[in-house]
């Protein structure tokens, strides 16, 4: 019986492993959205745990009390597997945020060098200090994934609306500073954007998991 028993968990092991071998396509996992909204948790339920563990990953180096309070944001951990190392890696997030209407706004991750094999990869797209808190929080994202400049897999938010139906101006990465710091030059000094409240939607795999590709 225990001989059977092995056989049969190597025999699943080995299907498991063929069918993560037969993937010819990077695609992505899981896309988690943690907001830190608070420079530090105190100990209670065990939804508070997870939130508690990314509180103190982010916060690992500030010591004052500005520093604690620029970190807070949105944060978004993008996994995803890559099945094809030899070619440029891209991830691209479109965005849009509380005080810019409707403008889409993008953010980028490039990878033009080879990767040693095929993988699972975690990269975090980070909206925190002076330009989130004058611009407030981030309502809508789509993220895609581009593998040797084609597109192999996408994921966004329940509240996305694509700009080719609402018509709404893209603003691409590298024009986006720009864009930004002309928002912000129209606000008042004292400006802060309010808080607006939206269900988070994460992976516990992703919160605990913070390794992040350079």
């Amino acid at each position: 019986m225990r001989s059977f028993s092995s056989f049969v968990l190597a025999s699943v092991g080995m299907l498991f492993a063929a069918a993560c071998q037969s993937v010819e396509h990077s695609y992505i996992t899981n896309v988690a959205d943690v907001p830190l909204k608070v420079t530090g948790y105190e100990s209670g339920s065990w939804y508070s745990s997870p939130l508690r563990a990314n509180n103190r990953y982010l916060m690992h180096g500030a010591n004052t009390k500005k520093q604690r309070e620029e970190r807070l944001g949105d944060y978004y951990y993008i996994r995803w597997y890559d099945a094809e190392p030899d070619k440029p890696i891209k991830l691209v997030m479109q965005y849009t945020q509380a005080r810019m209407g409707s403008t889409v706004l993008t953010a980028e991750h490039e990878v033009k060098e080879p990767r040693s094999g095929k993988g699972i990869h975690l990269y975090r797209f980070a909206f925190n200090g002076d330009v989130r808190k004058r611009l407030g929080d981030v309502l809508s994202w789509r993220v895609d994934l581009y593998s040797g400049g084609q597109l192999r897999d996408s994921r966004k938010s329940y509240l996305w609306q694509e700009p080719s139906v609402t018509g709404a101006e893209v603003v691409p990465a590298k024009m986006v500073a720009a864009v930004v710091k002309d928002a912000i030059k129209k606000l008042p000094a004292d400006t802060t954007a309010p808080e607006v409240e939206f269900e988070v939607s994460t992976d516990p795999a992703a919160e605990f998991d913070f390794t992040i590709d350079d």
